[in-house]
């Protein structure tokens, strides 16, 4: 019987520590403000100063990715002198964690 208590709490104590390093795990975030088309010509001509027209209205959400899977919209914001953003709809945590596991 003591074997089997200890087949039974392993997997208790290992659950743990994989949690946290899940937790740990960097990710990538991208706030997307929006995108357009350009052709190799128009890139090439870029330069500073260069302006470029974005498909996004001035009042539309942004979009938060987070490893290329979108998670949630989010207005631009000023923060003191920095740009930021602030969550207007997020997917439920069910969902984020589904979408950055690939779980089923």
């Amino acid at each position: 019987m003591s074997s089997k208590k200890q087949k039974i709490e392993n997997p208790k104590k290992e659950t743990g520590p994989q949690i946290q390093k899940l937790m740990e795990m960097p990710v990538t975030a991208r706030l997307v403000l929006g995108e357009c088309n350009l052709e190799i010509e128009e890139i090439l001509r870029l330069g500073q100063g260069s302006m470029l027209v974005l498909d996004t209205n001035v009042k539309e959400n942004l979009k938060l990715y987070i490893n290329d899977e979108e998670i949630a919209k989010a207005k631009s914001v000023t923060i003191g002198d920095n740009l930021g953003a602030k969550i207007t709809e997020i997917s439920s945590t069910e969902k984020r964690l589904k979408d950055l596991t690939d779980l089923e």
